[in-house]
């Protein structure tokens, strides 16, 4: 009797190992994100239809959870270095518990500058709001490596544009104007950030 709830009982472990490995099988649709930044690799996947869930910190490791909103399959993308390593779909209970909220932070530009300012703690999921015009350069300085998104009032992600030595990224408004949404993807652990927001028309000043 003892024997046979024993083989029953490996009989179902191995099951579920067998179970969980297929269900974590690579996205075939997703391997050319590999090697890309984690930033430029959330403004990508939001295009292709995934929504945002979670991240987890493991080690080194980061793992962001995502879910395809056409099928509800549930991603996990491991991200070490800054960069994708890997992209698999996995079991869908690990996509149930959306992460809260996160702040929307306003950043105002001071009368006669070009310019706005945050420092302090974020968290992932916190935005930053800025209301901007068309035809703007938007130049985005971190002194901290911190990756975000940043979202135009019609939904598109914008591209960077320019990378300048100093931790510069530049943006180009285009015909959109209104409230830019600057999403934070991903942040040092338990790290302030100190980071500049500046906004010229045409070419800059």
């Amino acid at each position: 009797m003892m024997k046979n709830s024993l083989m029953t009982l490996v009989f179902s472990a191995l099951t579920l190992v067998t179970t969980q490995v297929k269900a974590q099988t690579p996205a075939s649709s997703l391997q050319d994100l590999v090697g890309v930044r984690g930033s430029g690799g959330e403004m990508e996947l939001k295009r292709r239809g995934y929504e945002y869930i979670k991240t987890e910190k493991s080690a080194t490791d980061s793992y962001s959870y995502w879910r395809e909103t056409s099928t509800g399959k549930c991603l996990t993308v491991r991200t070490s270095d800054g960069r994708y390593q890997s992209l698999v779909y996995a079991p869908a209970f690990d996509c149930r518990v959306a992460q809260s909220s996160g702040r929307r932070i306003t950043i105002n530009f001071p009368s006669g500058s070009h310019c706005g300012t945050y420092a302090g703690r974020i968290n992932t999921g916190d935005t930053f709001l800025l209301n901007l015009a068309r035809e703007q350069q938007l130049i985005i300085e971190q002194s901290t490596p911190h990756d975000y998104t940043v979202q135009a009032p019609n939904g598109e992600y914008l591209e960077v544009i320019q990378t300048f030595p100093n931790d510069q990224n530049q943006y180009w408004t285009g015909n959109q104007f209104g409230n830019f949404q600057i999403e934070v993807a991903s942040v040092p652990q338990g790290r302030p950030i100190d980071i500049k927001f500046c906004a010229y028309s045409g070419e800059g000043e």
